[in-house]
């Protein structure tokens, strides 16, 4: 669509009009060197709602400029905070300031992650698979039984924005932008809830909580709460009690190694190191009590 006339063969927003040669950048590489990105189910989703509603040209520009390097930064929000919900990107195109890319999925208030966490409580064997490195495809379905969309199905719940010129979403910054989003979801998962707002450690503490409720209700005694929100986790097996121990994520793993040290505690964030200690007692206190059964 051409813009008001400003000098030949330019427009009054963009000097680079018509598109020009992208300026080459040393950005973000991707693991990817060919075909799709994402190598997991839900990495894919991600991908399928920009695929859908985009033209193969721009998809193909999209992957040129992600395999290239064009996408030179990449940050994705923390729950808590204004940038909750939001993946903030910079992409270098065809002129010299850098695009400005914006994707957006709805994020859970505190009402919604309590439901979560009510339905994580009577299955939390789906959270140590998140935990783990996995998203089982019934962790979908366990939020839908709640009532929550978890993974967006189109444009319509991942939206995009760029301060380019092209007045069309996605625009091949945008989908740049999400094929990189999809291999960082393949390494951690749990970086489909923090979009929704989820924050890691929040969460635990309240499926503890909640797990410790059920289990004061299973026992006939009043609910005992074992850790207010914010609080430590149980440091005893009370959290799982008659419930089928997880089988572990890894088969690999060395003897007397657990899930947790074949965990980059770097994936969790900040305070990645402060969850893996919270975890440790409360696995090891599982395998003890799986060995009395």
């Amino acid at each position: 669509m051409a813009g008001p006339p400003g000098r030949s063969g330019t427009t009054a927003w963009d000097s680079s009009w018509p598109p020009g040669t992208r300026i080459k950048a040393d950005g973000i590489r991707p693991r990817s060197k060919r075909g799709a990105f994402a190598t997991t189910w839900w990495g894919r989703r991600f991908t399928d709602a920009v695929e859908e509603a985009a033209g193969p040209g721009r998809l193909s520009r999209g992957r040129t400029y992600a395999r290239a390097g064009q996408v030179v930064h990449l940050d994705v929000g923390t729950p808590g905070t204004r940038t909750a919900g939001r993946v903030d990107a910079t992409v270098q195109g065809s002129r010299t300031k850098p695009y400005d890319v914006v994707l957006t999925l709805g994020t859970w208030d505190a009402e919604t992650r309590a439901e979560l966490a009510d339905a994580l409580a009577a299955d939390p064997s789906v959270l140590t698979a998140v935990l783990g490195g996995t998203l089982p495809e019934g962790f979908e379905q366990l939020c839908l039984d709640a009532g929550l969309v978890l993974l967006p199905r189109s444009l319509s719940d991942l939206r995009t924005s760029c301060t380019c010129p092209d007045l069309v979403e996605p625009c091949k910054h945008a989908a740049a932008v999400v094929y990189l989003l999809a291999e960082r979801l393949d390494d951690d998962p749990f970086t489909v809830l923090r979009l929704r707002g989820v924050d890691r450690d929040g969460l635990l503490s309240l499926v503890a909580e909640r797990r410790a409720a059920l289990d004061g209700a299973e026992d006939g005694s009043a609910p005992t709460r074992r850790a207010a929100i914010g609080g430590p986790l149980p440091a005893d097996a009370s959290f799982w009690r008659g419930r089928p121990l997880p089988p572990p994520p890894d088969p690999a793993l060395p003897t007397g190694a657990s899930a947790l040290d074949a965990l980059d505690a770097s994936l969790l964030g900040p305070t990645g190191d402060s969850v893996v200690a919270r975890l440790r007692p409360l696995l090891a206190a599982m395998a003890q009590e799986g060995q009395r059964r």
